[in-house]
């Protein structure tokens, strides 16, 4: 994972100033017995109860549309958590002085953007992404826009 002022490319986010945000990740490792322990550790802390899975490839069918939902500036009353199976992305997210951070994402990462964070999502020129989802309450994951 890279985090970056989205204003200053040059620059970096460390994991100390997004956890200061909220934002927090983790580097899922490889071997299949600690990756589930690391992932029921986290659901076990942050009481997420569900999972499923998304996957958005070149030939998803309207797949413009679907990002369309992502891409505008909102926010969800639950956490957004994605683990990165496959794949990147890009999320954006707000600081505490209404200035972007973007943070690139790719295999083996796992974000946490807190409820009622104001964020954005995007796929790379590669167009692919396959993550799992947690959830606390499908209820509070529709966007609400900015």
């Amino acid at each position: 994972m890279r985090a970056y002022p989205l204003d200053e490319l040059s620059s970096a986010i460390g994991p100390e100033v997004l956890a200061r945000r909220g934002v927090l990740s983790w580097s899922v490792p490889d071997d299949p017995s600690a990756r589930d322990a690391l992932l029921d550790a986290i659901k076990r802390q942050h009481g997420y109860v569900d999972q499923d899975f998304i996957e958005l490839a070149p030939d998803t069918p309207n797949l413009d549309a679907i990002c369309a939902k992502f891409d505008r500036e909102h926010l969800h009353t639950e956490d957004e958590v994605r683990y990165v199976v496959a794949g990147e992305g890009i999320f954006d997210v707000r600081d505490e002085n209404d200035r972007w951070m973007r943070i690139d994402v790719t295999e083996g990462d796992l974000i946490v953007i807190p409820a009622r964070t104001h964020h954005r999502f995007f796929l790379t020129e590669k167009k692919q992404i396959r993550c799992m989802r947690l959830f606390a309450n499908h209820d509070g994951w529709s966007p609400l826009y900015r």
